[in-house]
């Protein structure tokens, strides 16, 4: 489907916004720097810069709504993320100051038209007013906030160059009550939103490929969102996919991201991922055999916010009695929608979170604003016999920039149940 006409509504909104919270910030700052009679090159530099980032922006989003975006606007977008996101941050304790200062006010002026009490004569000496310490203590208080404002900038420059491509492998031992004895130890690695469009070159995604060759798995998976929008993007990481090998292939489903195209442009895009080796699975299945037993490997095509793509029933079409099943379905709401209770789903893999690309992860310790939004965001989640995991994706959306959540490459190790159920 075509999305210019919310891309372009979403642009205005976003360039809108973005401007009016560097003009409230770059305003703060041009008094401070007026007010500590600093060199007028501290504050016009600076509104020199955001000039120019606020035109980059405009040019970016109009070439995005175009769908013209290229790795040259990959690595604009850093820069320009580098320049507006600090803001948030910076504008955020700006307004609790303003706000504070115009309650301060409000009761200053109230006390003043209160009338005041019986006065008490005392025969102490004056006391000389405070109000001649308060400049320099506003002065120190003003220094250590824009000082505190560094943080920010910090955090995102973090963000863009040191977690941004720092690929962490998890590995995650999983007991299924149906697996045969045949098929214990099995091992498959998960990698999801790759989103290949926001790399800048080849090279992040030949990292991932060699932690993936050195994992030695016995299946590859990717679970969605290969592209932002089109097909064009995966010649950024098509040499690479193409060398991606294992004893039992390459499997994939497709994400949302990958339908933000033309109908022409989506058969474009699954024809181009299947001639690199992509085993594709549009609701449909694979059955991986080993000694007479078997393990459905099922794949839905994308269902979640305004897509409803997928064909369970299809992708599970043949699955044989107490045969166990691992579905790659992109979007983790598919699994309370249509599979848990519902269907004989063993193990879900999904993705789609990215984990919100900022979070903290902490001593076991994780949060992420993805939670809010979504009820499973990242890890491992169990009802009953069924599990769901969700990868933290190994690319990005929007701002190339990941705080705290790194992206992820997932190996699972396959377990059979410790007891014998009669299963072969």
């Amino acid at each position: 489907m075509n999305q210019q006409p919310n891309l372009l509504l979403f642009g205005a909104v976003l360039g809108t916004t973005l401007l009016l919270i560097d003009l409230y910030v770059l305003g703060h700052w041009t008094a401070f720097a007026r007010r500590r009679h600093l060199n007028r090159w501290w504050y016009r530099v600076p509104w020199a810069i955001g000039a120019v980032m606020f035109i980059t922006l405009v040019t970016m989003l109009l070439r995005r709504h175009f769908f013209r975006m290229d790795g040259f606007d990959v690595s604009l977008l850093g820069f320009v993320s580098l320049w507006y996101l600090p803001k948030f941050g910076i504008a955020a304790v700006l307004l609790l100051r303003d706000a504070a200062r115009g309650v301060g006010a409000m009761w200053t002026r109230l006390r003043r038209t209160t009338p005041a009490g019986p006065t008490m004569v005392s025969d102490s000496p004056p006391v000389e007013p405070a109000a001649s310490v308060e400049p320099s203590r506003r002065a120190f208080l003003g220094t250590a906030a824009w000082s505190i404002s560094a943080v920010p900038f910090v955090m995102v420059g973090r963000g863009m160059w040191s977690t941004l491509y720092d690929f962490q492998t998890r590995r995650v031992e999983l007991t299924l009550d149906r697996l045969p004895r045949a098929l214990d130890g099995l091992r498959i690695a998960q990698i999801s939103d790759v989103h290949a469009g926001s790399f800048p070159d080849h090279r992040p995604f030949e990292e991932v490929r060699r932690i993936i060759d050195a994992e030695q798995a016995d299946l590859v998976v990717i679970t969605g969102d290969f592209v932002n929008q089109r097909p064009g993007e995966l010649s950024m990481i098509s040499r690479e996919l193409e060398k991606l090998r294992a004893p039992y292939g390459v499997m994939a489903c497709l994400g949302n991201h990958d339908h933000y195209n033309t109908p022409e442009e989506h058969r474009q895009l699954k024809s181009a991922l299947r001639s690199m080796g992509v085993d594709l699975l549009v609701n449909t299945n694979r059955r991986i055999g080993v000694e007479g037993s078997s393990i459905l490997i099922a794949g839905t095509d994308n269902t979640g916010f305004r897509q409803s793509f997928a064909r369970i029933d299809r992708a599970l079409e043949g699955v044989g009695h107490q045969e166990p099943v691992v579905l790659l379905a992109h979007d983790p709401t598919f699994w309370d929608r249509e599979i848990v209770g519902r269907h004989e789903v063993d193990l879900m893999l999904a993705g789609h979170t990215h984990g919100g690309q900022f979070g903290v992860q902490l001593l076991g310790f994780e949060w992420s604003p993805a939670q809010h939004v979504y009820k499973q965001w990242a890890g491992l989640y169990t009802k009953g016999q069924q599990r769901l995991y969700v990868n933290r994706g190994i690319g990005t959306v929007g701002p190339p920039m990941r705080i705290g959540i790194p992206p992820e490459i997932t190996v699972f190790t396959l377990r059979s149940a410790p007891f014998d159920k009669g299963l072969a």
